[in-house]
């Protein structure tokens, strides 16, 4: 009773934390519409009459609740966001929420590919250099681990498309929206991530083979590839898991240039463009989305590890 009471409490506190960190992000989205200096109303009414006077803007500013005092557009806002409602894109007049709906699909796709790319990679890659510490293969993959962390991912992309679309066309220049046009994009973010997260996940499970289960096991008879495959491996994956859930949560805000070398039209194509047209709805409510995904995939890392390494788990909870 006692222990089931501990754990209810963590996960009151988790919960109310979780709740906590969603509302200052809605209040940083709402700031960035207070504060940036650009007026919404002028904005709309100069894009459709440059000439537009004094008098129609201040209609437009009434109209859209803009003149309202702080507290009262702070608590409209609020419930706009519970309902869905981010406002109305400046650029084409559309629900913010729609042009986000329209975007993020093929985005989420994409980014699912590179994350099960970094999966298959990172453990694969990490593994083996343990088991073959210090030989050629540990040695060449620090050497690509390192170079891959310092190449910026559009500059990759760029690569990959001068040639696996140009030079030997397996793929076409501009993307269909098909699962293999989105092969290349999804490798190019992956690659950063997975050279990153294989260090991180090599350190991890060399430090969990200085355990005193893993001198048990070696006791024991068992050899390295089944120690580090049957548990040493598991134990150190919450390292690796955290930093892929961070890293895949801000993929979705750094997908930008990524989607702009391939003409995709994402999430973070739509929020250059929105930055490019001064639209302060698309922009704040883009970068809202982009912040609470990042929230969730901390969240699920965070659940994750719990479930794949009971030692974590009790720490957590």
């Amino acid at each position: 009773m006692r222990i089931a009471g501990e754990t209810t409490k963590k996960i009151a506190i988790r919960s109310i934390n979780f709740i906590l960190v969603i509302l200052s992000v809605v209040t940083l989205s709402f700031s960035l519409q207070l504060f940036t200096g650009t007026d919404p109303a002028e904005m709309l009414v100069r894009k459709n009459n440059v000439f537009a006077t004094d008098e129609q803007v201040q209609s437009v500013r009434e109209s859209l609740g803009l003149d309202a005092p702080f507290s009262e557009r702070y608590v409209n806002y609020i419930k706009g966001v519970l309902h869905g409602d981010l406002g109305t894109a400046i650029t084409n007049r559309k629900p913010v929420i729609e042009n986000i709906a329209n975007a993020l699909p093929v985005t989420c796709i994409m980014i699912l590919m590179a994350i099960v790319w970094v999966i298959l990679f990172t453990v694969l890659i990490a593994a083996i250099s343990v088991i073959r510490k210090d030989g050629i293969f540990d040695n060449v993959t620090r050497v690509l681990c390192i170079i891959g962390i310092c190449v910026p991912s559009f500059w990759l992309a760029l690569v990959l498309l001068a040639v696996f679309a140009v030079k030997i066309p397996l793929f076409h220049v501009i993307a269909d929206g098909s699962f293999k046009s989105l092969i290349l994009p999804s490798i190019s973010m992956a690659v950063p991530i997975i050279c990153i997260a294989t260090r991180v996940l090599r350190a991890s499970i060399l430090n969990e083979l200085k355990s005193d289960y893993v001198v048990y096991a070696k006791a024991r008879g068992f050899s390295n590839s089944q120690i580090v495959y049957g548990q040493v491996l598991r134990n150190a994956l919450p390292a690796a898991i955290t930093l892929l859930a961070q890293y895949s949560a801000a993929l979705f805000g750094t997908s930008a240039l990524i989607e702009r070398v391939f003409s995709i039209d994402g999430l973070g194509s739509y929020l250059i463009k929105s930055c490019e047209g001064m639209d302060i709805y698309g922009i704040s409510g883009s970068i809202l989305v982009c912040a609470i995904l990042f929230v969730l995939f901390n969240t699920v890392a965070d659940i994750l590890s719990g479930i794949i390494c009971p030692t974590y788990r009790r720490e957590i909870i």
